[in-house]
This record gives structure tokens, sequence and C-alpha cells, in this order.
């Protein structure tokens, strides 16, 4: 799945070997979102949407979050997720001016692929939700108390 590699310039079309990257840490996964959610103005809802999404991603498919991809599974995530949740989300094209490092070709091509992973099941239960949120809610408060 080099497509969702970030060794992979979608610019040029190719992959890059030469793009050494580090696994996140959880609290630089956290920052991340929050940097995309209030970038984008996105509801606080989002990152839990975008959970789901990821695991629902990782089960029917069996594709991992590495240091190559979990960004832009990520940030996908959190862009469908919005465009499902909110009604007044952003476009696609609206992205790449909010955040400098994404293109409008790649918002589209990653938002196609995870939508077909997940095989168009973007709907989320509130039993679901509500999993989902008490796990962030858990690990937030666990991220908290280990930040001095």
């Amino acid at each position: 799945m080099k497509i969702f590699s970030e060794r992979y310039d979608f610019k040029k079309e190719k992959y890059d070997n030469r793009i050494k990257i580090d696994f996140p840490a959880e609290v630089e996964i956290y920052e991340y979102c929050r940097y995309v959610t209030t970038s984008c103005k996105m509801e606080n809802e989002i990152p839990i949407i975008c959970l789901v999404y990821l695991e629902r991603l990782i089960t029917k498919t069996g594709i991992l979050l590495t240091s190559e991809n979990w960004k832009r599974l990520t940030l996908i995530s959190l862009c469908i997720g919005s465009k499902i949740w909110d009604d007044d989300s952003l476009e696609n094209v609206h992205f790449p001016k909010v955040m400098s490092d994404v293109s409008i070709k790649m918002i589209n091509q990653l938002e196609h692929n995870i939508v077909e992973f997940l095989d168009y099941d973007l709907v989320v239960k509130g039993s679901e939700y509500a999993k989902y949120y008490f796990i962030l809610r858990t690990l937030a408060d666990e991220l908290k108390s280990e930040t001095p």
C-alpha cells in the first residue's frame, strides 16, 4: 500500500526509499490530530470518528499503522469523518490551503482509496462512538498524567 506511505510522492508519482521516518509517539499523534482539527476548524468529535475509521480499516484490510503511513491515514480519516459528521465541513480543495504539506491530488486519491477499502461503511452508531470516546478519554488522561 505504497500510496499511504509518506515516501510516496504524489507530484512525481514515485516511491522514495531515501526518506527515513521514525515511528511517532502517542503524544505526536495527539498533537497532529489537534493541529489538523484546529487548522481545519473541525468539530471536537472528529478524532473519535477518525479512530473508528482507522480501526475498521485495520480490521478489514490488515493494513497496519506504521511510521510511513500514520499521518496520511490519520489525515484522511479526519477529513472523511469531518465530511460525514459536520454539515459545514471543508471540501477537498480547501485542505491544501489550510495545510501546505498536502495537495488536492493527494487528498482526492487517499479519500477514494480509504472509502473503497472501508466498503463505504462510514456510519458510526452511538454505542460505537461511546466505546471509542472512552478509549480516547482514558488515553488522554494517561498522557496528561505522564506530562511533567
